[in-house]
């Protein structure tokens, strides 16, 4: 029976995955900015010498946003961005929609610091809405901090990368068309409905504020194919 040592050489027990951890950090930077447009292919042999590091933590790194959707793999094509599809949106914004809304069910109800601080925000939100960069982070800021309290840290974890999905197509969306998302009055009756202690009702309009993007997004992704 084979047994695992605790006696092992100690080089074979340095942990590889924080500088792997670093290079998926700096390459979706890249994707979520539009430096790495959708499409665009990745030479690891320049990428590696640019960054510094070995074929082997990239290549890692690579795979691992290949499986979260942010890369694609061809046989003799290697890595590239990922495309931005209307079928992919069709999956990616309901997904995201229904487990934003079982982590507010699971959210116990936001004290008076954090309503305080959900309505700064998104007077913030108000006051850039016209500035796509600024919008989307403070949007993102404003559903980070709803579901901040929720104890299922696992959900939350997925919902992080939906939400870097979803910035890639608003992202693009308002580069091509100069529209910016205006989510603020929804975020209002949300926090409205919670207020009352209604959370179905701040559930099914979560919903909707992610349903908003969607209708913008379908007919130009429809028309635009990017």
């Amino acid at each position: 029976m084979t047994t695992y040592s605790t006696k092992e050489p100690r080089s074979l027990r340095i942990p590889r995955a924080p500088l792997r951890d670093e290079i998926r950090r700096v390459l979706l930077d890249r994707v979520l900015d539009g430096s790495m447009a959708a499409g665009m292919g990745i030479n690891e042999s320049e990428l590696s010498a640019a960054l510094g590091v070995s074929r082997t933590p990239l290549r890692e790194a690579l795979l691992g946003l290949e499986r979260e959707g942010f890369l694609r793999s061809e046989a003799g094509r290697g890595f590239f961005a990922a495309l931005l599809t209307a079928e992919d949106a069709e999956e990616l914004y309901p997904t995201l929609w229904t487990l934003e809304g079982l982590a507010l069910e699971s959210s116990p109800s936001p004290n008076p610091v954090r309503m305080a601080e959900l309505e700064r925000i998104n007077a913030d939100l108000a006051r850039y809405e016209r500035i796509p960069e600024r919008a989307l982070d403070l949007d993102r800021l404003w559903h980070d901090t709803l579901l901040a309290a929720c104890p299922r840290r696992r959900l939350l974890a997925m919902i992080e990368v939906l939400k870097d999905q979803a910035r890639c197509y608003e992202r693009a969306y308002m580069a091509d068309s100069g529209r910016v998302f205006a989510s603020t009055r929804q975020h209002e009756e949300i926090l409205e409905a919670l207020e009352k202690d209604d959370r179905e009702t701040a559930v099914r309009l979560l919903e909707s504020n992610w349903r908003v993007s969607l209708d913008f997004l379908l007919p130009w992704l429809r028309k635009a194919r990017p």
